[in-house]
């Protein structure tokens, strides 16, 4: 992506690339007036167009050819380094991985997206080099610290010269920035290891490092350079990058609220905001329902809680994210019936409200799922994704389904059917029901959250649970009170993420994804598009980076004034497979 401002600084021993062709630029614009729009960060957008086209004028740009004709070796779907400089790719596999990704971390309340996908990167060549060179075990690696680098940032940007930096640095915060900053900065900031300044989730601490001092930069041992960075922005030259440096990227992207619509039909035509008449119509979007008003139902997200992002006729620009490009496949299809795209390591917790995250409902799922080398059975048992109610275990199937017609009712997002039933020997309580449900790794009891639809003392089991209009669901539901009476009840037609917000599964059923192989997102080629059409972004860029080899414990030996006490504490072990069976055991008790 390219940086906007109006300042200029000569960075001639830096060769920075856009769309796979480089550039020579002695003058780069980066100035302190960046607007608060850039995509490589997580802060509200604004005026893209207006500050892209200021940048744009600021920018003098000289081209030179940067492709040579040495080829590559495409045989191989999973990355592995190569020595290979600027090999051309004469095809592309339908689906690939880069090796040795390290796992997620999380940025929780702060707006540090591209800090987290700064680093990512840096830790991500950090291990593919010290593997490539036998200064790392393949299943170790050294976790850089994401605190340390934004108070770092910081510092520089607030006291040395702000033209490199991006607005809100240059104001004393990390809530928004660019992953382009390492380059603008790298002679001057430090990358340390995480056991410095382990990551503060909290607000209000974008400057806290205690162990940030001229004595540690002095003693610290990692050292990287930024070679050369190059932009992609099209899903060809994306893919090409990824299969012919292999290597992890940083990918920028608009991200998006979703506004959804309910049909007026049946007892909704009542309603005013159904009268066509009336200045309180909607119009639905086109080509969607056959009705000519409906009712907007706002604040949705524009990804789901398989960890699948979304296009949708009702997006509307919210801000940007950041985060780590890894792989493709051209033949996945998503939940959203979208085929193909790319698989991006995120900084994002897995499942609903924990205690330092903002009010969302998320899930992740694992590279080798991306690539559909496993199957969906096998991914529970490290990525169970528990809190997703499609996950959960349905104990009647069609037989639960007590109500029809979803779109009736004054209130259509307010609406609960109840119908009293006789527990006694209903197949949710069985044995049988309760030993397949473990077996499948699938929640069968759920608690209520929310008492304005459900009662937080009783138990609940899925009975079913069906997609209907725009991206809403019905889910059905077993009401067991073991001392009154018992109901089947179905909830009015809620968004996925609405249904998680009002249910979850029991303590003891709720597992936690593998924070060693979860952690990953599906972009689909068409969510790239449908950005492109509204004239927003999402870009790629291609840090090029050697990291010397003082950077590495292993010669410790060679660099004696050196303190690689932190490096030490910082390497960590990566479980790459779950221990997994081919069936789940289940204790039977008679």
């Amino acid at each position: 992506m390219l940086p906007y401002g109006t300042g200029s600084k000569d960075l001639q021993h830096i060769h920075v690339s856009r769309r796979s062709h480089e550039f020579s630029w002695k003058q780069i614009a980066v100035g302190a007036t960046f607007a608060a729009v850039g995509l490589g960060y997580c802060a509200s957008l604004h005026s893209l167009m207006a500050q892209q086209n200021a940048a744009l004028a600021s920018i003098q740009q000289q081209m030179s050819a940067s492709l040579s004709s040495d080829a590559v070796d495409l045989s191989s779907t999973r990355g592995k380094p190569t020595k290979t400089s600027n090999p051309v790719v004469t095809q592309l596999p339908h689906k690939f991985a880069v090796d040795n990704v390290t796992p997620r971390k999380t940025q929780d309340l702060r707006g540090t997206c591209w800090d987290f996908a700064t680093i990512s990167v840096l830790e991500y060549t950090y291990r593919q080099q010290g593997i490539a060179n036998g200064w790392l075990a393949p299943d170790t690696y050294v976790s850089l610290s994401e605190q340390a680098y934004g108070a770092d940032l910081l510092r520089l940007c607030t006291t040395s010269d702000k033209s490199k930096c991006y607005l809100t640095a240059t104001q004393n915060t990390t809530e928004g920035g660019y992953v382009e900053e390492l380059l603008y900065l790298n002679r001057d900031i430090s990358i340390f290891p995480d056991a410095l300044c382990p990551y503060i989730p909290g607000p209000k601490s974008d400057t806290v490092c205690p162990g940030l001092t001229p004595e540690a930069k002095k003693k610290n041992p990692l050292m990287v350079t930024v070679n050369k960075l190059t932009e992609h922005i099209d899903s060809i030259d994306i893919k090409k990058a990824l299969v012919t440096d292999r290597r992890a990227m940083a990918l920028s992207t608009t991200m998006a609220v979703v506004t959804h619509y309910w049909p007026c039909v049946g007892e909704l035509t009542k309603d005013p905001r159904c009268d066509v008449s009336s200045p309180q119509c909607t119009l639905c979007p086109p080509n969607t329902f056959q009705t000519a008003c409906c009712i907007p139902v706002k604040d949705g997200e524009d990804y789901n809680m398989d960890g699948e992002f979304i296009a949708h006729y009702g997006m509307e620009a919210e801000g940007g994210h950041a985060m780590t490009i890894v792989g493709y496949n051209d033949l996945y299809r998503t939940k959203d019936g979208a085929t193909g795209g790319y698989i991006l390591k995120n900084s994002w917790w897995d499942g609903v409200d924990p205690a330092l995250g903002p009010k969302h409902a998320r899930g992740s799922h694992s590279i080798k799922y991306w690539l559909q080398e496993i199957t969906a059975f096998e991914e529970r048992f490290a990525c169970p994704n528990s809190a997703n109610p499609n996950n959960w275990y349905t104990c009647q199937g069609t037989v639960g389904v007590i109500q029809k017609h979803v779109f009736t009712g004054e209130s259509p997002t307010k609406v609960t059917t109840k119908v009293a039933v006789n527990a006694t020997g209903d197949m949710c309580l069985s044995n049988l029901t309760r030993l397949d449900a473990e077996s499948q790794l699938s929640p069968l009891r759920l608690q209520c959250l929310d008492s304005s639809r459900c009662d937080p003392s009783l138990t609940y089991f899925t009975r079913n649970i069906s997609l209907v209009g725009d991206q809403f669901n019905v889910i059905c539901l077993f009401e067991y009170n073991p001392a009154g009476t018992s109901h089947d009840v179905c909830l009015p037609p809620l968004l996925i993420a609405d249904i998680a917000h009002t249910l979850q599964p029991v303590k003891e059923e709720l597992r936690e994804n593998d924070p060693d192989i979860c952690g990953f997102y599906f972009y689909p080629y068409d969510k790239q598009l449908a950005n492109y059409q509204r004239g927003w972004e999402m870009t790629v860029d291609n840090l090029d980076v050697t990291w010397a080899p003082q950077s590495y414990a292993a010669n410790a030996k060679k660099f004696p004034h050196l303190d690689y006490s932190l490096v030490l504490e910082s390497t960590k072990k990566q479980n790459h497979t779950p221990a997994t069976m081919f069936f789940a055991v289940v204790k039977n008790d008679k």
